[in-house]
């Protein structure tokens, strides 16, 4: 089973949009970690709790070997934060996909070789799974960048064909 390795924006704006459900419904196996956890409000990690308790979506503490790696990949990166450098370890470690929005860390995995993929993905991989209806998912598109979160300037010629797709 293919294995999603969740940073912090993705599982917050899933949280906002209320898909975890549809999201933890999709078939793979998902993994983050306690670092990137804590960077979440306790109301967010509140309605991850379920999923965190069901081993749906494991959350691994970095040993001290982790930590050093990390360290490592954090001074040839400096503009990443260790959480993301916690999550870009993961991924590396696990051979598993990166689901992320941040611009730097998305560069940074593709310039390695790190399957990385965005929220078009995650939308995308929901309706194609049938998790989510296609009307829904353009709904909570238009509501992800009208509402949720504005300063995520996903394409929009690439949302505006979802849109025109989901809708028929």
């Amino acid at each position: 089973m293919r294995i999603i390795v969740n940073d912090a924006n993705i599982l917050i704006d899933l949280v906002e949009l209320q898909l975890l459900p549809q999201f933890f419904a999709l078939n793979f196996e998902f993994f983050t970690t306690t670092l990137i956890l804590e960077e979440l409000l306790d109301e967010q990690q509140a309605q991850l709790e379920t999923y965190l308790l069901q081993k749906i979506l494991i959350a691994e503490e970095m040993s001290a070997i982790d930590l050093e790696a990390i360290k490592v990949i954090e001074k040839s990166k400096p503009k990443l934060s260790q959480q993301d450098c916690s999550a870009y370890h993961q991924a590396t470690s696990k051979q598993g996909t990166l689901v992320t929005s941040d611009n730097v860390l998305r560069k940074f995995a593709k310039a390695t070789n790190i399957d990385v993929h965005g929220h078009l993905w995650v939308f995308d991989q929901m309706v194609a799974q049938n998790t989510l209806t296609p009307i829904t998912a353009s709904q909570k598109l238009m509501e992800l960048c009208n509402v949720i979160n504005t300063q995520l300037k996903l394409p929009k010629a690439e949302c505006d064909q979802r849109h025109q797709v989901w809708n028929k």
